[in-house]
């Protein structure tokens, strides 16, 4: 036998009576990316919420300002609620970015773990592996669609899943600065250190060819000398060429 208790939502006349005497906002924070702050949040609410201070409890749609505050792209999560303190709370939680894109019309985004895209902040701009060149961000997923939504070949997508291998180790994530695609959908990988370019060539077996990478700079490079070499080439299966600066 099942039993279901049903417990029905309603505000007490305590609280429905009650009077907004503050908002009280908290913004969850990593430790690197701050695109939206508590302050941010409090001047939306003021320009284009409802008047909240003074307004009675009973009168303030929390929906609705949840509602409004969940169409800032920044934002993963918000909760909005009332206690009988006289408060308003909003708490919200911002998208972890993963990369940024900048397209090759220049237009410039943020893309989450999760494949969102952020709006480009001229405020605050992380440090993370740039993905540039031949590569657009389709207007479904400026408009709210993941990019895992989009075909496997396309090339968001597989800078996407490029990007999220690099991230996840921490050798990469720290030694890759910028990947370029040319016109020919190859990639091309900056490291931060070296002065080199690697042309990685096409996408496929990426995995394989950052193995082989790895080999070189931990067992190679350093003995040659990381400022020796200006290209090194991995377009050919199975081979890795360096060139002299």
């Amino acid at each position: 036998m099942i039993y279901m208790t049903i417990s029905p939502s309603f505000m007490s006349d305590k609280l429905y009576d009650q009077i907004c005497r503050d908002i009280s906002i908290s913004v969850t924070d990593s430790m690197h990316y701050r695109f939206i702050t508590s302050g941010k949040l409090l001047t939306i609410l003021q320009d284009k919420g409802p008047e909240l201070l003074g307004e009675r409890l009973g009168s303030i749609d929390v929906r609705e300002i949840e509602s409004m505050l969940k169409q800032f792209r920044e934002l993963e999560t918000v909760e909005v609620y009332l206690t009988t303190d006289g408060v308003l709370h909003v708490e919200a939680d911002q998208r972890d970015p993963l990369m940024r894109v900048i397209t090759g019309y220049g237009n410039s985004y943020y893309i989450d773990k999760y494949g969102m895209v952020i709006p480009h902040s001229n405020i605050y701009t992380p440090r993370l592996t740039v993905v540039s060149g031949n590569i657009e961000v389709p207007d479904s997923c400026i408009l709210g669609h993941s990019i895992l939504e989009q075909k496997d070949n396309s090339r968001i997508k597989q800078a996407f899943r490029i990007i999220e291998f690099i991230y996840e180790d921490e050798f990469w994530s720290s030694q890759l600065e910028q990947i370029w695609i040319n016109e020919k959908g190859d990639y091309e990988l900056v490291p931060r250190v070296g002065g080199h370019i690697v042309k990685l060539g096409s996408p496929e077996n990426y995995e394989t060819k950052f193995n082989i990478l790895r080999t070189f700079y931990n067992q190679s490079l350093p003995a040659a000398g990381w400022e020796k070499y200006g290209e090194i080439d991995m377009r050919f299966k199975g081979q890795l060429v360096c060139r002299k600066k």
